[in-house]
């Protein structure tokens, strides 16, 4: 332990936790998520397939994939159980105030989660690219079970309509998805 670890540990901090870069898609239904899928989607979502020659791979071993590309490491994780616990399902609730958030929240039976392993702590610019890739392979997935989508950093909850593909596409996901639910919880809170 470092001297400064002793001194913030002493005056009673805790040290910051990296935060969870992930985007987490809320299912109907639990599905299957074989190695040919998430090779198909990563070629769609990026335009190329992995490269063994540049120590790029994808591996599954179901419920879990890995995937590494170009300098990122993924984590895929694909869950036939609620994301929310059911001993956590009420105060989930009352974090989203937009019906449709809460429709997401229970009535989703499955998840699959794309976690971000490596780069560790990124910088803005680097964490930005990170998520455009991860928003861009979570869209290839999106389908009619899919009942939403949740960024745990940010805590937002988006519900799928016809334009969470396009959101997910863009150069800037995050900024879609929040500006989504601000737009809509204002209105809702306002009738």
């Amino acid at each position: 332990m470092t001297l400064v670890s002793k001194a913030i540990s002493l005056l009673g901090f805790s040290p910051a936790k990296a935060p969870l870069i992930s985007v987490v898609l809320h299912f109907r239904r639990p599905r299957a998520l074989s190695d040919q899928d998430v090779q198909a989607a990563v070629t769609r979502a990026w335009g190329r397939d992995v490269r063994k020659e540049l120590n790029e791979h994808i591996v599954s071993r179901p419920p879990i994939s890995f995937v590494k590309f170009d300098r990122i490491f993924l984590m895929l994780s694909n869950v036939s159980k609620p994301y929310c616990p059911a001993k956590y399902l009420e105060q989930a609730l009352k974090e989203f105030p937009e019906l449709r958030q809460k429709k997401v929240v229970k009535e989703h039976k499955a998840f699959l989660s794309i976690d971000l392993q490596n780069p560790k702590a990124p910088r803005r610019s680097v964490k930005d690219d990170c998520y455009r890739r991860m928003c861009r392979l979570a869209a290839e997935f999106v389908d009619e079970s899919c009942l939403g989508v949740y960024f745990p950093e940010t805590a937002h909850l988006r519900p799928n309509d016809r334009e969470v593909k396009n959101a997910l596409r863009s150069d800037r996901p995050l900024k879609e998805i929040t500006n989504w639910g601000e737009a809509h919880i204002s209105a809702n809170l306002r009738t």
